[in-house]
């Protein structure tokens, strides 16, 4: 029993001990001079205890790291330790990176939220379809019947259905442009969606059962090509108005 205490001490104060200042320690234990020579003896040859010589002394203490392990040994668990510390860094911050989009997504707007905007533009695109397309037709109409009117030489009939075509074209670009702007929002709402989620475009549309433009035969193209023509048009009527008033200045 006295040396486990022996040992348990060593361990316990881990620093140098010989006989003498180890009995002086362990003297109320019953420890004396002799008996700890022994047990320290004891401990080294059962190698629980280390020494080395200093002068005819000898100085005993407990096993240190190095005395387990090799120095390769002891360097390869550090570099494992590093190696191992870096990997949970590395793991952190893809925990946090993985928050960070986890949040972002919880910011985005809701299914709910997405029907509701989609039904709104959809009924505000299909009021601009209806006002577009008897405009468009009540435009070619009148585009037939002043082509009539000039050939029966009716200037006053050319005149009114002029003035009532111009008027149809600037309501026709109005509620174009107004309709592509609108159309163009809903666009980018839904590239917000799909760019943020790994649904496909199509596949949302189907999925919020939204039925679009191209779908019920209406070709933006068409409408584009006969609005750019327009606003051309236009434009240099404009112009030859300002030089027609132009001349009149400088002829008086």
């Amino acid at each position: 029993m006295s040396k486990d205490l022996v040992l348990l001490y060593c361990t316990q104060q881990n620093r140098p001990f010989n006989a003498t200042n180890l009995a002086d320690a362990l003297q109320k234990e019953g420890v004396k001079k002799a008996t700890a020579q022994r047990y320290l003896d004891n401990l080294v040859e059962e190698k629980k205890l280390s020494f080395k010589e200093s002068g005819k002394s000898k100085l005993y203490y407990a096993l240190q790291p190095e005395d387990v392990l090799g120095k390769e040994e002891v360097h390869a668990l550090e570099l494992e330790v590093k190696t191992k510390t870096e990997q949970v860094m590395a793991k952190k911050q893809e925990i946090q990176r993985k928050m960070r989009e986890l949040q972002t997504h919880k910011n985005q707007i809701s299914v709910k939220e997405i029907r509701e905007e989609t039904t709104k533009k959809t009924k505000e695109n299909e009021e601009i379809m209806n006002k577009v397309k008897p405009l468009k037709e009540k435009l070619m109409a009148q585009q037939q019947k002043k082509d009539e009117e000039r050939g029966g030489g009716e200037k006053d009939a050319l005149k009114e259905a002029m003035k009532a075509q111009k008027e149809t074209e600037k309501k026709f670009v109005t509620h174009c442009e107004t309709w592509l702007k609108r159309k163009r929002a809903f666009r980018d709402i839904a590239a917000t969606i799909v760019e943020g989620s790994s649904v496909k475009e199509k596949d949302l549309m189907k999925q919020l059962e939204i039925e679009t433009d191209e779908a019920n035969g209406v070709e933006e193209k068409e409408f584009r090509a006969l609005l750019d023509g327009l606003k051309k048009k236009m434009r240099a009527d404009e112009m030859n108005k300002m030089m027609n008033k132009k001349r009149k200045l400088t002829a008086a």
